[in-house]
């Protein structure tokens, strides 16, 4: 199960991670008007706060049509422990880890309401391996997103070193991880290594030392707390009240001090930004101007309507042209366009956008 949910957690992040998640939301806020024919509270506010946690959920319970209704099938259980936030959009509460976002759209309330049933659980209660998969992926980014600012050269070995060692006590149980990986890194030293390979070899075996205590302290904590766990009253982030949080917790700072402020990153973040609002722009218009509504896939009123319509994924058009009586049809269209804008790479986002732009007219 935990396999299962490590690998599908993050399925349903849109293009540029949570960057692409702000542009969603900020092209839905800029358009208040499509939102006008949705009359409760939640269904607005699955657009205005577009999660990807939420996305994943529905790509996997709807948008993977294999020869039924029920996605890929996967468990209850395994489906409970994927939901980080079990809670609706419009009861969302910033006091509690597991209700600070929207797990789940009104689209699929049903079936989370047929999870909580099988699995015993209920709104705002995890089940208890969620802690471990929101740990496990708090750890691999905090590690991994420093290594990877090292190899960009954004940072050097020496300055995550130094880093740490300030931010982290003499006697904290995490300077094992420094001292371990300065003793590895001063051994690499004599083999007249190039500063590029010293950077690399260092880091990957700080990844290592990391990432392993990391983890031995966190299922140390998971059983300590197993009873909390089990009744729904552990309300905490299983990280951070593991020893092993103030390395995280400094890896994060560094990350966020070296790697997400720089300008490559920013400069990325601005495009994925830009790409976004024009796929969402070209693919309402191509909704939108369907020139009959029934069936939703009739001849569209323009040529380029016509040819950015059949641009959505197949498999997208049919889950939305087969019809879902339970939500409003305007609900029904902002999701066609979410699904496709969600289910892109940044890659195919861009190309897809260059490709499309051709082709517009303003």
């Amino acid at each position: 199960m935990l396999a299962a949910a490590g690998l599908a957690h993050d399925l349903g992040n849109p293009p540029f991670g949570h960057s692409g998640e702000r542009a969603i939301q900020h092209w839905m806020m800029a358009h208040p008007k499509l939102l006008e024919p949705l009359t409760e509270t939640a269904q607005r506010q699955d657009f205005i706060l577009f999660e990807g946690n939420a996305q994943t959920l529905r790509l996997l319970t709807r948008l993977q049509v294999i020869s039924d209704d029920y996605g890929l099938n996967l468990t209850c259980g395994t489906l409970a422990a994927i939901m980080k936030y079990p809670t609706p959009s419009d009861r969302i509460d910033a006091s509690n880890n597991a209700t600070k976002k929207h797990g789940f759209f009104q689209s699929e309330a049903q079936i989370i309401a047929d999870v909580w049933a099988e699995t015993g659980l209920r709104e705002g209660q995890r089940h208890p391996f969620t802690y471990l998969m929101e740990a496990c992926d708090d750890i691999a980014y905090a590690v991994l997103d420093a290594e990877d600012a090292v190899k960009k050269g954004l940072a050097s070995f020496a300055d995550l070193m130094a880093f740490l060692g300030q931010k982290i006590s003499s006697g904290d149980v995490c300077q094992c991880v420094i001292a371990d990986a300065l003793s590895d890194h001063n051994e690499h030293l004599r083999h007249q290594l190039s500063p590029g390979e010293l950077n690399d070899i260092s880091m990957q075996k700080f990844r290592v030392y990391a990432i392993a205590l990391m983890i031995d302290r966190v299922r140390w904590t998971f059983e300590a707390h197993l009873d909390a766990l089990l009744t729904g009253t552990f309300t905490k982030d299983l990280l951070e009240v593991s020893d092993a949080f103030p390395l995280c917790k400094a890896l994060k700072q560094f990350d966020k001090e070296h790697a997400y402020r720089h300008r490559s990153v920013l400069a990325l973040e601005s495009l994925g930004f830009n790409v976004i609002q024009d796929l969402m722009e070209f693919f309402w218009y191509a909704i939108e101007n369907r020139k009959a509504k029934v069936p939703a896939s009739a001849t569209s009123s323009t040529p380029f309507a016509a040819y950015a319509y059949q641009r959505i994924s197949e498999n997208y058009r049919r889950v939305f042209e087969s019809g879902d009586n339970s939500m409003p049809d305007r609900y029904r269209e902002l999701q066609l366009l979410t699904d496709m804008i969600a289910g892109m790479t940044d890659t195919y986002a861009v190309n897809l956008r260059d490709d499309l732009k051709k082709y517009h007219r303003a």
